[in-house]
């Protein structure tokens, strides 16, 4: 977060410009509403390298190593800001941003099966596809330099909700019997499932007017979100120690700004 205490130091130093003459103001955009898109990057969820896992109707045990992770994504949202002085502002936005949860297995250890039901199970799971599907809503404080110049630059701090369309917990995989019956088997449970987690965040930006209703801005944020995560192997009930863990998902936006309220710039 060092590098955005920086850029906040440069926009507190930027937020008192020397005023240009009346005739040469330019509007202000008061309120503002954008379009924007762009990506989000992923990191590992959790590991537990080495799970136990029972052979079905027989006492002995495969070992497996299974793991999550957030895969990068895109950013699709809706966001708008309310100005209450040049240079201070609110904003509230809500955007899909993706969070794709991949799962992994890998066998350690099989011991003999004639139908290969823990490998085909553990095959499976490292093929599913990633699941994604989370919301963002969240608000906060926009300080911005320069409003009437051709770049205005801002920054950001935000705080909200995110919530996740699947358990970060929860893994099972399927498999074939020699009759050709695929039945599906839980490895983890989710016993409390937890989906919704705060987030806040910092983003530094920069907008600039394409015509006189409409404005184009960049941005660069840092959210970070709590999730919760698996500490160590599970139990033959697929129940196993998990903790909470904040992790950073940094995001580059482009979005597109309808400007529906300004403040003309003075003239002589």
């Amino acid at each position: 977060m060092r590098p955005f205490a920086f850029a906040a130091f440069a926009l507190l130093l930027l937020a008192s410009p020397p005023r240009p003459a009346a005739a040469q103001e330019e509007p202000q955009a008061n309120l503002v509403l954008t379009i924007l898109g762009g990506t989000v990057t992923g990191h590992g969820l959790w590991l537990v390298p080495k799970q136990p896992f029972t052979v079905l109707n027989t006492t002995t045990y495969d070992t497996l190593e299974l793991s999550r992770s957030i895969g990068s994504s895109l950013v699709l949202g809706a966001a708008g800001t309310y100005f209450l002085s040049p240079h201070m502002g609110v904003h509230a936005e809500m955007s899909y941003v993706g969070l794709p949860i991949d799962s992994h297995c890998r066998g350690l250890l099989y011991n003999p099966d004639s139908e290969n039901k823990n490998q085909q199970l553990c095959d499976n799971i490292d093929a599913q596809a990633a699941e994604g599907g989370a919301i963002a809503i969240f608000g906060g404080v926009t300080l911005r330099a320069a409003s009437r110049r051709a770049f205005s630059p801002y920054l950001q701090g935000s705080l909200g909700l995110v919530n996740l369309a699947h358990s970060t917990l929860e893994m099972g995989g399927a498999y074939a019997t020699g009759g050709g019956t695929t039945s599906i088997r839980q490895v983890i449970a989710d016993v409390t499932p937890r989906r919704t987690f705060v987030m806040f965040g910092v983003g530094i930006g920069v907008t600039t007017p394409l015509s006189p209703g409409y404005q184009l801005r960049m941005e660069v944020r840092d959210v970070v979100t709590s999730f919760e995560r698996l500490v160590g192997p599970v139990n033959g009930l697929g129940v196993g120690p998990t903790a909470t863990r904040s992790y950073h998902h940094v995001a580059l936006t482009l979005g597109l700004g309808v400007v529906l309220e300004k403040k003309r710039g003075r003239r002589y």
